[in-house]
């Protein structure tokens, strides 16, 4: 190597010597540093694969060399396949082997449905069609189950095809759970995933960052305190939270769960809103000192029984009534009388500050009560804030009802995906059977693993899993030629093919996993029965139809994926978020319209709900650029700040007076509902941006017609509540309308 003009021959020679190391970044000093965030970055999947062909490989020596039961040893290494390697199943080692041992009921009855139903092509067909929409819609109750469900379409798909052997299912039983407490274990001993923090550590921590924001009252905020409520907030966004720690089950614990997390990140936000604002230097009014310090003292009083964890004693526990006693005087306190005397450019500023500090208590007592759910007091629906929990009390199985008829529509992301798994693996099924092809399981299997929820998404699929197998299919062809009938070659080399394509697959592409399952089914098989290199080409045959059955599902059912679902699911949204205004300005304008029972929650809830998956799922598609969408997220934001509304208003105390104020209210609720109806109509169309953009409020016209409210302790209660509940209805109101700027901004 040359020196560079004006480098010191030593330096140009030190450089010389570095050789090709230079050619790294960093040198050689850094191969140590670049080996470890390699490992750290694969080592899930390592793991993984680690712990898959270690159970496997157990399993499969044991039933076949040591008990010499073939029919056993095929059923005992699929189930820890299909457990551990198809199926995504989320969490730390613990809580996966708790997992696979729930699904043991399950698995024995798949399997044995599957057995029985092989007696006929049609009775398996059907049967798959059932099991296979079944399998898929359980997804709906939560991660785990989600993320087991492609492993346990498996456990049917094995056994339901000739021969007809239900003497043999005795051993299939067995073979599946010695796989299944084999892969248990594993998960559980070999390089088990970290366990997480739970849930309720994450809440209570949350709790205490906001007790400790809410205890500055008035004054610069040291940054480290901003900083850790920040964190704490983030923290509990559900993406950050791993699938298996959500609250995302519908029973009573996790909507407990769920209703804390929601109340005490609303917390924090408006806490830093508060304290980030103009004007937030200044000193606060004594009520609103009094307030901010009940809040932290309820926030705080949250986080020790949270951490504490055990089921409340009668009358111990985090209380709200403090909290609500402080928040009378914050809320009834010459609100519109003050409005009258600042100028209109300070009018919305003034609300939203003191719209900060009522939602943050407002949610502060939220979080009690949940936390008392939590705790397992179910009488927290009969406190005056308490009506946002009337699913306090009901029973587990109408909890569970609710969530799975939700998704019970064609609307449904979900439902769509379990329609097209079940349509393809029984369609699949038809021809394995109408054909009498061999090894016709493959068919099913490249069906299973080659789907996908939109049509562009399965064409690439299918072309890397017809590549991959290809090149396994020759690489295995050669090595059955070969090795011929030497079952210890087999023996000896299952272990480093099955970690060699568990590792590859997940880390490489689809073509590699396809290429490293065709060695694997090869060399399995090759141990089990008599086999020749024409193993391969009949593996390459199977996976060429299922991938051609996966292909054609993709393009006739729903081929676009979640696209159209999830501008219908938000036109949807924005329109029960239309019709949550109405019902709560007749709620509190006119305190009408209460009988519902509650359906207009529920409506709102389950529109969310579909929004949130659609909006899930199509963030998770890849898909060719388009038109601008709009911010789907702050659709989301809309239909929650609806929510809170129509829980909290309506449970007020006082009577919106005079007449006026009461008609001003139904036409400002009026003109924002229509403007999001105006909205849903757009997303349901395609057409152009909406024509009218929101109007803001006029509160001009309140003020003509709302009367001065006298000075604090003169007012009658009946008067301040009043004057209170119209405040918080205008706060509630001007949130939707800039919810709904933002959308346009977007558009």
């Amino acid at each position: 190597m040359r020196p560079q003009q004006g480098a010191s021959p030593r330096r140009a020679r030190g450089r010389a010597a570095d050789g090709p190391a230079a050619a790294w970044p960093g040198g050689l000093r850094r191969l140590p540093e670049r080996a470890g965030e390699f490992v750290r970055g694969h080592r899930a999947v390592v793991g993984n694969a680690v712990r898959v062909t270690a159970a496997s490989c157990v399993a499969f020596y044991i039933c076949r060399y040591g008990l010499d039961r073939a029919v056993m040893s095929v059923y005992a290494t699929f189930t820890v396949v299909s457990l551990g390697a198809l199926a995504r199943i989320p969490g730390s080692g613990r809580q996966r082997a708790a997992t696979v041992l729930t699904a043991l009921p399950a698995g024995l009855v798949l399997i044995t449905l599957g057995t029985l139903l092989a007696v006929r092509t049609w009775a398996a067909v059907v049967g798959m069609l059932v099991v296979g929409f079944l399998v898929a819609y359980a997804g709906t109750t939560g991660p785990r189950i989600a993320g087991a469900a492609p492993g346990m379409q498996l456990l049917y798909i094995l056994p339901c095809f000739p021969p007809y052997a239900p003497d043999t299912l005795g051993q299939r039983l067995l073979g599946f759970l010695l796989g299944a407490v084999l892969l248990a274990a594993a998960q559980r001993i070999l390089l088990p995933e970290p366990d997480t923090p739970p849930f309720r550590r994450l809440l209570a921590g949350a709790a205490e960052a906001a007790a400790d924001l809410a205890g500055h009252h008035g004054g610069p905020v040291p940054e480290p305190v901003l900083a850790r409520a920040r964190t704490a907030a983030d923290a509990l966004r559900p993406a950050r939270i791993p699938p298996a720690d959500l609250p995302a089950a519908p029973s009573l614990a996790h909507k407990a769960m769920a209703h804390a997390a929601e109340a005490v990140r609303t917390l924090l936000n408006r806490l830093d809103a508060l304290h980030t604002a103009a004007g937030s230097q200044h000193a606060y009014r004594p009520e609103t000192t009094a307030l901010l310090r009940a809040v932290g003292d309820a926030a705080r009083e949250a986080a020790a029984a949270l951490r504490h964890g055990a089921r409340l004693p009668p009358g111990e526990g985090p209380r709200a009534g403090p909290l609500q006693s402080e928040l009378a005087p914050v809320r009834t306190h010459r609100a519109l009388d003050t409005l009258g005397r600042l100028s209109a450019d300070d009018r919305l500023t003034y609300l939203r500050r003191r719209s900060l500090v009522v939602q943050a208590a407002d949610s502060a007592v939220v979080l009690v009560l949940a936390t008392r759910l939590l705790l397992g007091d179910r009488d927290v629906d009969r406190d005056p804030a308490g009506h946002a929990f009337a699913y306090a009390r009901a029973h587990a199985a109408e909890l569970w009802w609710r969530r799975l008829t939700t998704h019970l529509t064609p609307r449904s992301v979900i439902f769509q995906n379990a329609c097209r798994f079940a349509l393809g693996l029984a369609a699949a099924r038809a021809v394995a059977g109408l054909l009498d092809l061999q090894h016709g399981f493959w068919v099913l299997l490249a069906t299973l693993t080659l789907t996908r929820t939109t049509s562009l998404e399965t064409r690439s699929a299918v072309r890397q899993a017809l590549l991959g197998t290809l090149i396994g299919a020759v690489v295995a062809g050669g090595l059955l030629a070969v090795a011929h009938n030497h079952g210890a070659v087999y023996a000896v080399l299952l272990p480093l093919v099955m970690l060699l394509a568990f590792t590859a697959g997940p880390l490489r592409g689809l073509a590699w996993a396809q290429g490293g399952f065709t060695l694997v089914v090869a060399v399995l098989f090759a141990q089990v029965a008599p086999v020749t290199w024409q193993l391969a080409p009949v593996r390459l045959e199977d996976v060429l139809a299922g991938s051609l059955i996966g292909l054609v599902c993709g393009l006739a059912a729903w081929p676009r994926g979640a696209a159209p679902e999830v501008r219908r699911n938000m036109a949807t949204l924005c329109q029960a978020v239309a019709d949550g205004i109405g019902r709560t300005a007749a709620l509190v304008a006119d305190r009408a319209g209460a009988a519902d029972g509650g359906a207009g929650i529920l409506a709102l809830n389950r529109a969310m709900m579909l929004a949130q998956e659609s909006l899930a799922q199509y963030q998770s598609e890849p898909r060719e650029r388009t038109a601008r969408q709009p911010d789907w997220p702050a659709v989301l934001v809309a239909g929650a700040d609806a929510r809170r509304g129509e829980r909290l208003l309506p449970g007020r105390p006082g009577r919106i007076t005079p007449h006026e104020v009461g008609a001003w209210l139904r036409q400002a609720a009026e003109s924002t509902a229509a403007d999001y109806r105006a909205l849903a109509r757009h997303l349901r169309t395609g057409d152009g941006p909406p024509e009218v953009l929101p109007r803001p409020l006029d509160l001009g016209a309140l003020l003509a017609v709302a009367p001065p409210v006298p000075p604090a302790g003169a007012a009658p209660p009946a008067r301040a509540d009043s004057a209170a509940l119209l405040v918080d209805s205008v706060i509630w109101l001007d949130a939707l309308t800039a919810d709904l700027a933002r959308i346009h901004r977007e558009m």
